[in-house]
């Protein structure tokens, strides 16, 4: 079957246009999830005086960072059908992979080689996050029960986690061995 190019699915403006009304709604959409900015950058991977100055408009907001953030507001009870409702919501990008018959190791498989400079930098966690969240939104998306989600999944090898090394630059944060995807 012939990968999805996900880059391709909206331009680079509508992108600019997305991320615009979030940056604007993400005090408002914040205090109606009851999270604090030092919980919600944890959530999405960013220090929170990173996160801190997103919202105040004093930092761009990378397309990364926007998605991590629509995917924790989608899926909060009490935002969910606040940014659904939002222009800031990407309806025709979710429905584009949504409308798709691909299994989920190709539809992984296909994000890894279009954003394989996004998948090397991710840490253990974020991995294990990121799997968890695709399992967890099959399972809504196909009605199916926690069961049957995990033996669909099972094997799927596409957050296999890399060993690490450290830098040769003395600094001590690990690197990602590259992978052959």
């Amino acid at each position: 079957m012939e990968y999805r190019l996900f880059k391709n699915i909206i331009t680079a403006d509508e992108r600019k246009k997305y991320v615009a009304e979030l940056k604007s709604n993400l005090p408002l959409l914040r205090l109606k999830a009851g999270i604090s900015q030092d919980e919600l950058a944890g959530v999405i991977g960013v220090s929170r005086q990173t996160y801190g100055a997103i919202e105040r408009g004093d930092r761009p907001m990378g397309w990364n960072t926007y998605l991590s953030l629509i995917f924790f507001f989608d899926n909060q009870s009490d935002t969910h059908s606040l940014i659904r409702a939002m222009d800031a919501f990407p309806h025709k990008f979710i429905s584009a992979i949504n409308a798709d018959d691909t299994a989920p190791e190709e539809i992984m498989t296909s994000l890894i080689e279009d954003y394989p400079e996004v998948f090397n930098k991710l840490d253990d966690s974020a991995l294990t996050t990121i799997r968890a969240l695709i399992m967890i939104e099959y399972a809504r998306c196909t009605n199916q029960s926690g069961e049957n989600v995990v033996r669909t999944f099972d094997g799927i090898s596409f957050m296999k986690i890399p060993s690490r090394e450290k830098r040769s630059d003395g600094s001590g944060r690990k690197l990602r061995k590259k992978r052959n995807v």
